[in-house]
């Protein structure tokens, strides 16, 4: 079975430390700049993360989040 792994810089900045990583890290590493998330959780964070960005710029188009292709206000 694929593993997904947590790497964190220790804070000297020269060495790293693995362990597994659980569904949390995925969440508490999105904005940290000392750790990130490896494997199929890497990839589901990161796919959240493009799909969020498709939601946010969808509403700001059409003031709806799944209208997609919908031109709300250009009729």
């Amino acid at each position: 079975m694929v593993s997904s792994k947590l790497v964190t810089l220790s804070a000297d900045g020269t060495t790293a430390t693995v362990a597994d990583a659980t569904i949390g890290d995925s969440l508490s590493t999105i904005f940290s700049t000392d750790s990130a998330v490896t494997g199929l959780y890497g990839i589901g964070q990161k796919l959240a993360i493009g799909f969020a960005g498709v939601l946010y710029g969808n509403y700001r188009h059409s003031q709806s989040l799944f209208n997609f292709g919908g031109a709300a206000g250009l009729r």
